[in-house]
């Protein structure tokens, strides 16, 4: 399962290969980056990292949209496959977050929750 540490190394690919294209990536590197330190501070990174991407993506258009437009703005294909590579990641946890429970874990969480 994805966690806070692949996104980490994702976003960090990401902000490297905009750094290495030069000057006109430098802004992009700068909200990656900043992203990055605000993940980093998180008390609890994974639990943001979800609540991230369930925003980013509640369905599979807003995923196909997403890189689609990234596809169109960076026709660059290092950065553009950089930018993919961490969007599938917020993919799957927005589907594994997305997804309806099975009866057993609303029955585990209903025990949690001494119901």
């Amino acid at each position: 399962m994805t966690n806070h540490t692949d996104i980490e190394t994702a976003q960090f690919q990401v902000i490297k290969t905009a750094l290495r294209k030069g000057r006109k990536y430098d802004n992009l590197a700068k909200n990656y980056g900043d992203f990055l330190k605000k993940l980093r501070a998180e008390k609890n990174p994974n639990d943001y990292i979800k609540s991230i991407a369930v925003k980013m993506f509640p369905n599979e258009e807003a995923y196909t949209l997403r890189l689609e437009n990234y596809r169109k703005r960076y026709v660059d294909n290092d950065l553009f496959n950089s930018l993919e590579k961490l969007y599938i990641l917020y993919y799957q946890i927005a589907k594994e977050e997305n997804r309806e429970r099975s009866e057993e874990e609303v029955e585990q969480m209903l025990k949690g929750m001494s119901i």
